[in-house]
């Protein structure tokens, strides 16, 4: 399977959608498309609302879009994390800067639902 960045963009910010599945063959091409849109743009915001797979050599890449970001002084937003990511994301330490769904859509994306008990 291939994954593909699809970058919508004005001058000063951008929407990467990122396609596919994010691993050890297509993250370094990934990572790159990344980059170079956080260079460009004060504000972009990786959306993976239709990632399909995420492994962690995507996970690097992910990790590399943020550190050079905050170096960029880039603002970086993740949003729509697949449950799949969701799960790997619980069991490691990250500053990964997430987007959460709003509060009533948690549970059809993964995450736990909360009662209002």
């Amino acid at each position: 399977m291939n994954a593909h960045v699809l970058v919508i963009r004005d001058s000063r910010q951008a929407v990467a959608y990122v396609t596919g599945e994010l691993d050890i063959a297509t993250a370094p091409r990934i990572r790159q498309a990344l980059l170079d849109t956080i260079h460009r743009h004060e504000q972009v915001i990786i959306d993976l609302d239709r990632l399909e797979f995420c492994d962690c050599a995507g996970l690097s890449a992910l990790i590399t879009a943020q550190k050079t970001a905050r170096a960029d002084g880039t603002a970086l937003t993740i949003r729509n994390i697949p449950p799949q990511l969701t799960r790997l994301l619980r069991y490691i330490p990250h500053t990964l800067p997430i987007e959460l769904p709003p509060r009533n859509a948690l549970s059809a994306r993964g995450f736990p639902a909360v009662g209002s008990g």
